[in-house]
């Protein structure tokens, strides 16, 4: 094993590019400055983009129990840096491994299934009123304090204050990269963000108020922006909690279908 950038051969891999939608999050970071990229250039990839962020470690179908011991320990050896928590993700197989293994350093309290999914084709779901719209700056404060909600139900462990979320909007509506859907009272009901790397654009932070859920509001607004983006040949992904069946239904209903099952969890030396 060693680090590697980038331009590693095993990005090149069959079997790392049948994953590749599902680990979108590993070329999202291989610009970074901060990377921290290990691989034996065959059976797995760990990789981070920077202290704080979470790692990531992609490993081929059927790797062998000494494999994913040398991993392990990479990820002992450079990857948890302090005594906080250290966000990762991999393969059910991989957690698995730790599991049964003894890891001395995972929380097991931190477990979660993540669906990754993809869109080849869109589907129309169930209409609703309204209408879709690119976010402008007039939006701010609404968009500003769904940012933060979304932070606080979904990334708890991290949370973000609502002044940080009012200074994430204002870069992210100057970006163009924010859409929401506007009810039939021109209210704002729902949002959605996307991120473009090479071909594939990654949709997160769908969120609805509670009061505005169950009405299609979402399955409208994602079928809309994923239309605009498979006309411009771009893949479009996301990630959804795999246990949540209403979230994961709106996303279906436009067309998404599951490429796969991914555990989120932490590891900790403290």
């Amino acid at each position: 094993m060693k680090r590697i950038d980038g331009n590693s051969r095993i990005f090149e891999s069959d079997a790392y590019k049948k994953d590749r939608s599902q680990f979108h999050i590993i070329e999202l970071n291989l610009a970074s400055k901060d990377l921290l990229l290990y691989s034996d250039e065959e059976t797995y990839i760990i990789c981070r983009g920077a202290v704080g962020y979470p790692t990531w470690i992609w490993t081929i179908d059927g790797i062998d129990q000494d494999k994913m011991k040398e991993a392990a320990n990479l990820i002992t050896e450079f990857y948890l840096t302090d005594d906080s928590k250290n966000k990762c993700t991999a393969k059910r197989d991989f957690y698995a491994f730790l599991k049964q293994s003894g890891y001395p350093y995972l929380n097991e309290e931190d477990y979660f299934e993540m669906g990754a999914l993809e869109c080849r084709e869109v589907r129309q779901p169930k209409q609703c009123d309204g209408y879709m719209q690119k976010a402008v700056m007039e939006d701010i404060d609404t968009l500003a304090q769904y940012w933060y909600s979304d932070n606080q139900e979904m990334n708890s462990s991290a949370p973000i204050t609502l002044q940080q979320a009012y200074e994430d909007m204002k870069g992210l509506i100057a970006s163009e990269t924010i859409f929401v859907w506007r009810n039939v009272s021109d209210k704002m009901v729902c949002m959605v963000y996307y991120k473009i790397v090479g071909n594939q654009v990654r949709l997160s932070h769908v969120y609805t108020p509670k009061e505005e859920r169950k009405k299609g509001y979402a399955a409208n607004l994602i079928h809309n922006v994923t239309k605009l983006l498979l006309e411009l040949h771009l893949e479009p992904l996301l990630y959804t909690d795999y246990n949540y069946a209403a979230s994961n239904k709106a996303y279906k209903n436009a067309g998404y279908e599951e490429t796969g099952v991914l555990i989120n969890f932490s590891c900790s030396k403290g």
